[in-house]
């Protein structure tokens, strides 16, 4: 019998936030420095109101204020999550089907961690060596 594998036994358990207040020099700052393609946005109760994605950024350097705009201004607000308890085959369809690379992992709408395209690669891929 095959071994379910849950996003909870793969995830990133410390997720690199920022608050819907950030500004937009910090967000770029925590993007490169952190190596992140997407980052998770929380409201002033820890729960997840967006996500910045490069995208995002790259939009908002197109208008000339950019640099007077906040996380809330610029990020994308229907944000698709997973659950702890989700499985890997639902993560992986996810992934097939919309061009994410990393997702936010919540528990009672909280960003918890966070799960990556390469997290679902490398566990597939363990599982035949």
């Amino acid at each position: 019998m095959k071994h379910v594998q849950f996003v909870r036994d793969v995830m990133e358990t410390k997720p690199v936030t920022v608050k819907t207040g950030e500004s937009f020099k910090k967000l770029g700052k925590v993007l490169t420095e952190e190596n992140l393609s997407n980052i998770a946005v929380v409201n002033e109760k820890g729960e997840l109101a967006g996500i910045v994605s490069e995208q995002d950024v790259i939009k908002a350097m197109k208008t000339g204020d950019f640099m007077k705009k906040k996380a809330r201004d610029i990020m994308t607000k229907c944000v698709i999550s997973v659950k702890e308890n989700d499985t890997l085959e639902v993560v992986a369809k996810i992934f097939t089907e919309k061009p994410f690379r990393r997702l936010p992992v919540v528990r009672n709408k909280k960003v918890v961690g966070s799960i990556q395209r390469d997290d679902i690669i490398n566990t597939f891929m363990s599982s035949y060596y």
